[in-house]
């Protein structure tokens, strides 16, 4: 992203990130999202598919208050919705 670090309060990725179809594109995404996070921002990620894998990024980049719902059926397609806090305030 075309952001200089620690830029935003919060990040909100919805329903997006699963169209990046390799592992490795998407590991970038998520790591990019916590690049630009200030620290003590927060991120929220609404998914179909692949939050277990955001989640893994975001523990081995050390995120506070890591939360991961169960599938949500709201819109049909069940959801997961992946909260967490950049560290460092």
């Amino acid at each position: 992203m075309p952001f200089p670090d620690n830029t935003f309060d919060a990040v909100l990725s919805s329903w997006a990130l699963h169209n990046i179809y390799d592992r490795p594109g998407r590991e970038t995404a998520v790591k990019e999202i916590i690049r630009v996070l200030k620290p003590g921002g927060r991120v929220v990620i609404i998914d179909i598919r692949h939050t277990q894998e955001y989640e893994e990024v975001m523990r081995q980049a050390q995120m506070d208050s890591l939360r991961l719902s169960r599938p949500n059926f709201l819109f049909i397609i069940p959801s997961r919705t992946l909260i967490a806090t950049k560290p460092g305030v």
